[in-house]
């Protein structure tokens, strides 16, 4: 994991603060010049010395806002420098604040080349959630921002690069001020945040790879190599030949204008007894040119991304499976590349999936719904308590929501409450639209039970509508369109890097641990 910048640790330290040793010490600002509590732990030279440069307005405390200090004579401290950084106004922060600064913190330490660095922001425990009387949990979430801030992607660059890249990331070490009764638990809670951030990584490595160099069976290999990794996840990839044998032309049919064969993949992990099942099922178009019905030219590399969904599977599958934990999944990837050829199917072709439903496919570029047709009706084969699918879907749900929530589907009102929290909790805001019978009626075909695409309005909706056509009446089932979170190419905030988001790891994951252990 060292390759892609899992390589800070983090730790939770107490004791006096004079007793700390390393480049610099984190002090956190909030907005208005208004130095955090925990300041007094400093001692008198250093809280002086802060509280001057304030009200010569040095830092407003803007978040993510910095300056660096020299630390004053006999301050009686083992760090060889202060950092004040802003957190924003009091009176909004939130976890995702939190995620945000750590995500700062490990930025500016790569800028100013700091190895290990300490921090009070952890130390104040008075923090609360908005409207709420639940306190943040600021170990959790500074850690969860500042190892996510930490991943970078630079498999394909060159040794002299690479070398040079390395060099200007010094940051090596984070730790943490908790008191000392907290000491055990949050060394436990940071395990666990670990395990999701690495099944983050893995999900990002995955979504970034160009599609010349991970193409369906590619994707499968990182099937069997994750297998390989941890004995308890058990993998199953179902060929062409099988997909054929099995029905399942909605994946055939979206994969047959490649000459990268389609490949389903399955991951089994059962170590949760008679506990019930959850089945998660990814999108895994590892390119999406459109098909016949091109896309145009202008960002059509970004569609390496359009199989954030299935990484988000695989992410997901790696963090239960390395953190141990006691339930039952089953990860489901139709993986195929959507290109034009002789041989690619047409707009105005007619497919019959694994479930036997006719579809009239209008318009190849609508190709998702038709692998996961196909997923859906196999992840209904495992008889599970619930299925929730992630994809890459439609453009509409962008549109409609941008890229600070997904879109939520389903028909199962407990299930969509629940994702909708673990949602606000991690920061992976999720947003329910609706279903409405009379959305179904723009799914109609003429000449099949069911067409691709239903028109120009509620595109994103009437993509769920579709779906719903292949999930049993009463399973219960949630569709998150992730269109607009799952990449970023702006980079924008520090704890989400340039490329993929990794997006529905950390989401699932907190939905897992909330209701399913």
């Amino acid at each position: 994991m060292d390759k892609n910048g899992q390589n800070l640790k983090i730790s939770v330290v107490n004791g006096a603060v004079s007793s700390w040793k390393g480049d610099a010490l984190v002090i956190g600002i909030y907005e208005g010049g208004e130095a955090q509590p925990a300041l007094a732990h400093c001692g008198k030279k250093v809280e002086n010395e802060v509280r001057k440069r304030l009200e010569e307005g040095w830092l407003r405390g803007s978040l993510g806002e910095s300056i660096l200090l020299p630390l004053p004579t006999g301050s009686g401290l083992n760090v060889s420098r202060l950092i004040l950084l802003g957190m924003g106004k009091k009176e909004s922060l939130s976890t995702e604040s939190f995620r945000a600064i750590g995500g700062y913190i490990t930025q500016l330490c790569h800028r100013v080349q700091i190895e290990t660095c300490h921090t009070l922001l952890s130390l104040d425990s008075h923090h609360k959630a908005k409207n709420k009387r639940q306190h943040i949990p600021v170990v959790e979430a500074l850690a969860e921002g500042a190892w996510l801030a930490n991943y970078r992607f630079d498999s394909f660059k060159s040794k002299e690069n690479k070398k040079e890249e390395r060099e200007e990331f010094p940051f090596k070490q984070l730790h943490l001020a908790v008191p000392g009764e907290r000491v055990s638990q949050e060394k436990k809670r940071l395990t666990e945040i670990e395990g999701i951030v690495h099944g983050v990584a893995l999900a990002r490595d995955l979504a970034n790879q160009p599609g010349n160099v991970l193409n369906p069976e590619g994707l499968a290999a990182q099937a069997r190599q994750l297998s390989e990794r941890f004995p308890a996840i058990k993998t199953t990839i179902y060929s062409e030949k099988m997909l054929a044998r099995k029905g399942m032309q909605g994946i055939l049919a979206v994969g047959s204008g490649s000459q990268s064969q389609p490949r389903l993949i399955t991951m089994e992990y059962r170590k949760g007894g008679d506990r019930p099942l959850l089945a998660v099922v990814g999108k895994g178009i590892t390119f999406d040119s459109g098909g016949i019905s091109l896309k145009g030219g202008e960002g059509m590399g970004d569609m390496k991304f359009d199989m954030c969904g299935g990484a988000a599977v695989f992410g997901l599958l790696q963090t239960i499976a390395e953190l141990d934990w006691p339930i039952n999944v089953v990860g489901i990837v139709p993986a195929a590349e959507n290109m034009p050829s002789g041989t690619a199917q047409r707009p105005g072709d007619v497919i019959r999936t694994a479930k036997g439903v006719t579809v009239e496919v209008l318009n190849t570029d609508a190709e998702g719904r038709l692998v996961l047709a196909d997923a859906l009706y196999h992840a209904s084969t495992f008889k599970p308590a619930a299925i929730v699918d992630l994809a890459t879907l439609t453009g509409a749900c962008m549109v409609a929501l941008g890229s600070q929530a997904s879109g939520l589907m389903g028909n199962d009102n407990s299930l969509l409450r629940q994702l909708e929290k673990a949602g606000e909790a991690t920061g992976e805001r999720v947003w329910r639209l609706p279903m409405y019978s009379e959305y179904q009626e723009l799914i109609k075909s003429t000449v099949a039970d069911i067409k691709n695409i239903g028109g120009r309005w509620a595109g994103a909706i009437t993509a769920g509508c579709f779906l719903s056509r292949f999930v049993e009446e009463k399973q219960a089932w949630a569709h998150i369109d992730i269109a607009g979170t799952a990449y970023d190419t702006s980079s924008s905030r520090p704890h989400y890097p340039k490329g993929a988001a990794g997006v529905g790891v950390r989401l699932l994951s907190r939905f897992i641990q909330t209701h399913w252990m």
